[in-house]
């Protein structure tokens, strides 16, 4: 026989151990139902800057157009007549080296030296008649320039702006000067080897005459 309370005993055990099993079963499905935490971000990545180069060497090839003449003229009221005259033109290749060292983010100072070879010709007018002919001559120039460079030196094209002078030196003893004015700029500028274009008048003198000329330059450059 079963004693009073006894069976209302054995039913709250018998619920108890039903929940439990209950809660022990749908524990590994709840669990399934939670989501994982998000994976942590990635490490920032470090961003590298380009390597700024201050100094470049660089091998000039191309031409140049330079020209000289003289006439003894007299004007009179009337008319005007010439004694004598000369003009000259000068179409050389050109080919040499050199180095911009950067002496300060935005400026260097560039020493170089060019080789110009082609051929002369002149026209001479002695009062009577005119006489024409033309030479091969080869001049050496040494150059010295203060280059200003714009724009930062992270920049892919840097332009610049070179002020500076030359030295002639000729066959047969001939040397002469000229002042220098140009412009051009670096292309692939934050690589080891670019490639530069450059445009400089000169204007001076060659053995007492006048001389003036435009060199149109071409470039691999090297930049440390």
């Amino acid at each position: 026989m079963t004693r009073p309370g006894e069976g209302h005993h054995m039913t709250s055990l018998l619920k108890a151990t039903a929940v439990a099993m209950v809660l022990a079963v749908a524990a590994p499905a709840t669990a399934q139902l939670v989501s994982d935490p998000p994976p942590p971000p990635p490490p920032q990545m470090q961003l590298t800057q380009p390597e700024l180069f201050k100094n470049v060497v660089r091998v000039n090839v191309g031409v140049g157009f330079y020209n000289s003449g003289w006439y003894n003229c007299y004007y009179g009221y009337y008319y005007g007549s010439c004694t004598s005259g000369s003009y000259t033109s000068y179409v050389p290749f050109l080919i040499g080296a050199q180095l911009d060292f950067g002496v300060a983010r935005g400026s260097a100072l560039s020493l170089g030296f060019t080789y110009n070879t082609g051929t002369v010709s002149y026209s001479y007018y002695n009062g009577f008649t005119t006489l024409d002919g033309s030479t091969s001559a080869a001049i050496w120039e040494p150059t010295l320039d203060y280059v200003a460079r714009f724009g930062p030196l992270t920049a892919e094209t840097l332009g610049r702006l070179r002020v500076g002078g030359a030295m002639y030196f000729g066959p047969s003893g001939g040397f002469g000067g000229a002042f220098r004015l140009g412009g051009g700029a670096s292309f692939f500028n934050t690589n080891r080897l670019g490639v530069g274009l450059d445009v400089v008048f000169e204007a001076g003198s060659y053995q007492g005459y006048w001389i003036g000329g435009l060199q149109l330059l071409v470039s691999p450059e090297f930049h440390f």
